[in-house]
């Protein structure tokens, strides 16, 4: 496998933020507790206190979420560690996603386990890298599919509540087709085994979701923990009675907003109340009433005490929002680093004030690892039509042109052109100006138009060459496809799980080797 690096900004495909982050912008280190790179790992963890109460907590959770699951090796060993005063956690999350969905599902979990290793070593204690379940979201369309090349697979039904609690009716037909689709071999057969025996009618989405992360990471001591769990919520009650007796997200990420406006656009806005409440099939709004509390979608109606005695005695049915839930982690995980992508890096960043404001302690930020792959086939093809690994997120009408002319030897750019007929017209208007100003306004006119018709050729020419050059542009559009299906990054429509089938699952072992969580550029892996 080789690899190539290409800044961030030459794909055209991430946020200023996430730029600024990625080329550490002094702009936004007032945002952050710590620096994303190892000086502001190591502060992190040597300033990050974490009670013997909630460690026991953290660690009877995930032994019991884990029940029925062959934990022996690696997690097991992950479980004693947490156990241990010493332990630190380096932390990501994600949506439920169907079969792990898009591709940074898995990158995401690839950088935390290398990050954990490389801490291990760096700081001399334990480290457990840990993946946080996002079962309490409730937006069902965003993890019903995923897609096996250009076939999606899509798990139908409609519901509401959190995805995690969801029931895997109606699975089997689509763990059938998602099978059908992986072929014949050994490591496709390994690939079926582990779908069927993770996704099956009568578990939950959350817990088929575990089966199959910890299946394809449990090896390197990866935990999975879902936060929709009674006891790790009794650790978080103090913060949450803090928000709905004294809005303190709403008050702290104002002011945050406010700052990050200089810039750049706010990725999530803080509300009254940050919390949502649960009953079956629904995970509500709580908004402030006259009379106290009220849920929305027909939920209860609550006094501020009644509310407040019942968060005490029934924490499971509470539940944080975007903005809280970084803040729920970080209470019952003795975490020092969260990588998260450009959206979450976003919103992290509109958090600094409310850590401080409700004490607990904010975990260095890191932007994870983006990257496409292609075969070297691909990319073979690629420079055999005389372009470069530069070239590949150029625009693709510009790639196409190119290509097109190189393969003709002729040249359709008009520029040259364009700047001679402006310099006529400008003169042309400048005369005609001097006898009359009207004239002046009929030669613009002039201009626009013999401007128009030559664009028109332009485009023409471009079009017909295109059509003639039909072979080598359908080489560059392969490659194209590959690398930005859909016009996007391959890693947010792409799944893994077809790329395992085929080249086995090595190749978690060899991308976790070569991407960098702390490096801030894109990579394109080559594969033999």
């Amino acid at each position: 496998m080789t690899i190539h690096r290409l800044d961030l900004a030459a794909t055209g495909q991430f946020s200023a933020l996430a730029l600024d982050h990625a080329n550490a912008d002094p702009f936004l280190a007032a945002f952050r507790e710590f620096a994303p790179d190892r000086h502001g790992l190591r502060a992190a963890a040597q300033s990050r206190a974490f009670a013997p109460e909630h460690r026991a907590v953290l660690v009877s959770a995930l032994r019991r979420q884990y029940a029925g699951i062959d934990t022996r090796g690696a997690v097991d060993r992950a479980f004693e560690r947490l156990a241990d005063e010493r332990c630190l956690t380096v932390t990501t999350g994600h949506q439920l996603c169907l079969f792990t969905g898009p591709l940074y599902f898995p990158l995401k979990i690839m950088n935390v386990i290398r990050l954990a290793a490389e801490l291990e070593e760096d700081l001399k204690r334990p480290v457990v890298p840990v993946f946080w379940m996002a079962t309490e979201d409730h937006d069902r369309p965003e993890v019903d599919h995923a897609w096996f090349g250009e076939a999606h697979l899509r798990w139908p039904g409609e519901s509401s509540g959190p995805v995690g609690r969801l029931p895997l009716q109606g699975i089997s037909a689509v763990v059938r087709e998602a099978c059908d689709r992986l072929g014949e071999g050994e490591q496709a057969e390994r690939m079926k085994s582990l779908l069927r025996d993770s996704y099956t009618e009568g578990r939950t989405l959350a817990e088929a979701t575990r089966r199959f992360v910890h299946a394809l990471f449990g090896r390197f001591g990866l935990v999975a923990l879902d936060g929709d769990d009674r006891a790790l919520k009794e650790l978080f009650v103090p913060v949450m009675r803090e928000e709905l007796l004294h809005a303190i997200t709403e008050r702290t990420v104002r002011y945050a907003d406010e700052r990050l406006a200089e810039r750049y656009k706010v990725q999530a806005h803080a509300r009254p109340v940050n919390l949502f409440h649960l009953r079956p099939g629904h995970r509500a709004r709580i908004e402030r009433t006259a009379q106290g509390f009220g849920v929305l979608e027909g939920g209860p109606e609550f006094s501020a005490e009644e509310l407040l005695l019942d968060l005490e005695v029934r924490p499971q049915d509470y539940s944080p929002n975007v903005l809280l839930r970084p803040v729920y982690q970080e209470t019952v995980l003795p975490n020092i680093a969260y990588v998260g992508g450009g959206g979450e890096l976003a919103y992290w960043m509109q958090l600094k004030w409310l850590f401080q404001a409700v004490q607990v302690p904010m975990p260095v930020v890191l932007l994870r690892t983006s990257m496409a792959t292609l075969t070297a086939k691909d990319l073979r093809q690629w420079t055999a039509l005389g372009l470069s690994i530069d070239e590949l997120f150029r625009p693709s009408h510009e790639i196409l042109d190119a290509v097109a002319s190189r393969a003709s030897g002729t040249d359709t750019d008009i520029a040259s052109e364009l700047d001679r007929l402006n310099a006529v017209f400008g003169q042309l208007g400048l005369r005609a100006a001097a006898i009359d100003p009207s004239l002046g306004l009929s030669a613009a006119a002039a201009a626009a138009r013999a401007i128009r018709a030559l664009e028109g050729v332009g485009e023409r020419m471009r079009r017909a060459l295109r059509r003639k050059e039909q072979v080598q542009l359908g080489r560059a559009e392969r490659v194209l496809d590959t690398l930005l299906p859909g016009g996007g990054l391959q890693e947010r429509k792409a799944c893994i799980v077809p790329m395992l089938a085929q080249r086995g699952e090595g190749l978690i072992d060899r991308w976790i080797a070569a991407l960098d969580p702390l490096d801030p550029r894109f990579s394109l892996l080559v594969e033999d």
